[in-house]
């Protein structure tokens, strides 16, 4: 066999180098924009809370397990009407959202009602009002739910 010489060598290594460098900087010349985050979105619950006799029940807690999935997930209160506004910021909801509703007054807003809980979806929602890049508008669900009287507990 034919001993290679080393300068045949060192001159074929700096050919590739150089090679490689030009491939790589050729590849960098198309530098687009970084978007940073996750597509997002408003989402708001407007609902209402009454008896079974259609009469708004204010002062009712409403809160939601989703602490974490949901940033900001405060205790609301319904108001005398009845209402209550639930907004957030977050991804795409896909899954249920679920509400506890809790009557924490007792007699006081009209009567003694048994907790309840409710799922929202926002599945077949329309989202509006997107700007075209990660903010993909505002979904809004409206409910209405209806409590049942609390049974007295007979005691034995």
């Amino acid at each position: 066999m034919k001993k290679i010489s080393t300068s045949i060598l060192k001159s074929t290594n700096w050919l590739l180098t150089g090679l490689l460098a030009l491939l790589g900087f050729s590849s960098c010349d198309q530098v687009s924009t970084d978007m940073y985050g996750t597509p997002h979105s408003k989402f708001t619950i407007k609902g209402k809370a009454t008896n079974e006799g259609n009469s708004p029940i204010p002062q009712i807690q409403i809160r939601s397990p989703y602490g974490e999935d949901i940033p900001h997930a405060d205790t609301l209160y319904t108001d005398s009407k009845g209402e209550f506004n639930y907004s957030f910021n977050g991804f795409f909801r896909s899954d249920n959202i679920p509400l506890l509703l809790t009557d924490i007054d007792g007699e006081q807003n009209g009567g003694s009602y048994a907790p309840d809980s409710v799922s929202v979806s926002f599945k077949d929602v329309d989202v509006t009002g997107g700007d075209g890049g990660w903010y993909l508008g505002e979904a809004t669900k409206e409910i209405t739910i209806v409590l049942k009287e609390k049974k007295e507990e007979i005691k034995k």
